[in-house]
């Protein structure tokens, strides 16, 4: 653990895994990953104009932050 600190996260985020394919599995959309509320931006929108014309993330830029961890050297 002193070498992978973040090995104390693996059985958090295994749980919150097993929760997401379960909920997926029942049809359920409505949630986030692991069952958390859906992420919402009314109010940030409605305090900047900036933030109301941004587009969504998309699998692109999930892409591209991968390519870049990998590049930095994170999952070796």
């Amino acid at each position: 653990m002193k070498r992978i600190p973040a090995i104390k996260l693996l059985d958090f985020m295994r749980a919150i895994a097993r929760s997401d394919v379960a909920i997926r599995a029942s049809g359920e959309m409505d949630t986030e990953a692991g069952g958390m509320n859906l992420f919402a931006t009314a109010v940030a929108e409605r305090a900047s104009p900036t933030m109301k014309e941004l587009k969504p993330l998309s699998s692109g830029d999930a892409a591209q932050w991968v390519d870049y961890w990998v590049e930095m050297g994170m999952f070796q």
